[in-house]
């Protein structure tokens, strides 16, 4: 089975500064064979991966992760100009493929982070 972690720094973003929050998403793959996963990362509405707000989606495939292999990747999330005050859900979402095709899903996992915006 594939692990997911992932977390923020800091755990609040204060809208005063307008300064991103890192997040980090790390995969683990526990199996003893190789997988072909894809990482999608969506962010609320009214966040982006970028100052311009135009991105809120990020996307990773790995043909074939190999055992106990791990993929570790960091991320500036940034408020829109439109944020507001309150709680704001990022879903990470794992999904395996088999049979070569990203089409077919074994199994899914999705772990949802909630970034205070002050």
């Amino acid at each position: 089975m594939v692990e997911v972690k992932a977390e923020l720094t800091p755990i609040r973003m204060k809208l005063a500064t307008r300064e991103p929050v890192e997040m980090l998403v790390e995969v683990i793959n526990n199996t003893n064979k190789a997988v072909m996963l894809s990482i999608d990362v969506v962010l609320d509405d009214q966040l982006a991966f970028d100052k311009g707000g135009r991105s809120s989606f990020q996307t990773k495939k790995f043909d074939a992760m190999a055992p106990c292999e791990r993929f570790r990747q960091y991320y500036d999330v940034f408020p829109k100009a439109n944020v507001d005050y309150g709680v704001h859900d990022i879903q990470i979402i794992v999904a395996e493929h088999y049979n070569n095709s990203w089409e077919y899903v074994t199994s899914k996992k999705v772990k949802v982070l909630s970034l205070r915006v002050e």
